[in-house]
């Protein structure tokens, strides 16, 4: 065994690093992240290399996915046997992502200072293709550790979340950098003051007033347990909860004197009707207007069935509903969730029903802007994202053009009081930091909260409470990332390998 302790302390400091993560951001654990790229640097293959990041990267998601177990135990004893899948199968295949990274990079150069450069950007672009393959998972890419203020979410307002990784692989190689070469470590260091002075700057702009600045919000949290929310014998009951939140008075509102009794936008969670509202509308229209009171509109989540010719289509949607109770908007949730809203390749799995349900959701087509009107006759224009179409910045970019406001509905239950959903809040926090634009994020379970333009939480609701709070929404701020997008990510990742290539004769 102690032969082996270099191998097994490369998937050790892959844990160590990933503490450095939200929420816990204990940053100084970066510097593990060292060992496993000294390591590559003296590989004697390119496959040695491959598993050299193959470890690290296991390390990094099974401490920070460890939560999507906790889906098994929520969905009952019939799925205990696979949190041993779950816990490891998922980490080994996203390490994989690094594993290619770690072997590129050696295989970039022989120069110790090209390969640690090359081992940045090919980390990043792994990262970025992450996002992409086989659905996307970006989850907790090397970026979140600067999703904290002061300066981590300013940062993130000018280069995005891969920028933002960049830089993290840059502060935790920093110590291997002046070991190869302290001009080397000199030219790094002086890149990164440059971007703390950046992030600074960022950190000045100011506020813009726009059509949703001082619109009143209410997040609407009945904390529904999991195993209670689709029990249709239950419906009622759940809605009699979200009614009686919708129409307090008093309580949560008395923290904020100056809001109105009745806000201007009342916010469920997603599928908070658990059934399809279009086609049940008939029926549920008058306990909609109980929460309306004819004068707030409404945004739920609930499920949407389309008949067509041969098939019928089953969407998870988000419903913009007026003061008259009518219908005003439907987005229908486009980037599905793997095992959860639909079974890849369903004919070849033959347990597939029983695991995941007969019925495969449909995605929809498009981001759709909806329009709330304000008394006033201002439009309020909202980008809608359901569950975890946030934690997707690209998309999310693309989505929030032209937008005043981000509604994100989702249901944290599945994954438990872990940091499961204290990680996906992070996340909407640094689209809204990215964007600069104010989000309210409404959890059937929790974490419910409202971001500012900078990623700061203005107010929120815990884990598990069965509460409502009201909110006003403040003003928004341009950002580079919202105009040039990953612009900035390119540049630093050229510039790091410009550095590592300028001093490779010299090792």
């Amino acid at each position: 065994m102690i032969k082996h302790w270099p191998a097994l302390a490369v998937p050790v400091a892959g844990m160590l690093a990933s503490f450095a993560l939200p929420p816990m951001h204990i940053l100084p654990l970066l510097f593990a992240l060292a060992y496993p790229m000294a390591r590559m640097l003296a590989c004697p293959t390119m496959r040695a290399a491959f598993w050299v990041g193959w470890g690290c990267g296991l390390g990094w998601f099974l401490v920070s996915l460890y939560w999507i177990s906790n889906a098994m135990m929520t969905g009952g004893e019939e799925f205990y046997w696979m949190i041993p899948f779950a816990m490891f199968c998922l980490p080994s295949v996203l390490a994989i992502f690094w594993g290619v990274a770690f072997a590129l990079a050696w295989r970039s150069g022989t120069s110790p200072t090209v390969r640690w450069a090359a081992l940045i950007a090919w980390v990043m672009i792994a990262e970025y293709m992450r996002a992409f393959l086989f659905t996307g998972f970006p989850w907790q890419s090397p970026g979140m550790v600067f999703a904290i203020a002061p300066l981590g979410f300013d940062l993130a307002s000018v280069i995005g979340v891969f920028g933002c990784g960049v830089i993290m692989i840059m502060v935790a190689g920093l110590p291997l950098a002046w070991r190869l070469d302290k001009g080397f470590g000199k030219v790094i260091s002086t890149i990164l003051a440059g971007v703390v002075v950046v992030a600074a700057i960022a950190a000045q702009r100011p506020l813009v007033d726009h059509a949703a600045s001082g619109l009143t919000v209410r997040m609407v949290q009945p904390a529904i347990q999991q195993q209670d929310k689709w029990k249709s014998e239950l419906r009622d009951q759940h809605i009699a909860v979200h009614l009686d939140q919708s129409q307090a008075v008093g309580g949560n509102s008395s923290e904020r004197p100056d809001l109105p009794d009745r806000p201007d936008l009342i916010i469920w969670g997603e599928v908070s009707y658990a059934g399809f509202l279009d086609r049940d509308w008939d029926n549920v229209n008058a306990r909609l207007s109980e929460a309306t009171a004819g004068r707030s509109w409404l945004i739920l989540g609930a499920l949407r069935i389309q008949h067509e010719a041969d098939q019928s289509k089953y969407f998870n949607s988000i419903f913009l509903i007026n003061p008259d109770t009518r219908i005003s908007g439907i987005y229908d949730k486009r980037y599905l969730v793997p095992w959860g809203e639909y079974v890849p390749f369903r004919h070849m799995f033959s347990f597939a029903d029983h695991l995941a349900g007969g019925i495969d959701f449909s995605a929809g087509a498009k981001a759709a802007l909806q329009r709330l009107e304000r008394s006033d006759g201002q439009i309020v224009h909202i980008a809608p994202l359901i569950c975890y179409e946030v934690i997707f910045p690209v998309s999310t970019r693309k989505a929030a053009a032209g937008a005043d406001m981000i509604v994100n509905l989702t249901n944290d239950a599945w994954f438990g009081d872990s940091l499961g959903p204290r990680q996906h809040l992070a996340m909407a926090q640094m689209r809204s930091a990215e964007l600069g634009l104010p989000m309210v994020r409404v959890a059937t379970t929790g974490i419910s909260a409202a971001i500012d333009a900078y990623g700061n939480i203005t107010s929120h609701i815990n884990y598990n409470a069965s509460a409502w709070q009201d909110t006003e929404i403040s003003g928004r701020t341009h950002t580079v990332y919202a105009s040039y997008g990953e612009f900035g990510f390119v540049i630093l990742m050229v510039i790091c390998v410009l550095a590592g290539i300028g001093f490779r004769s010299r090792n």
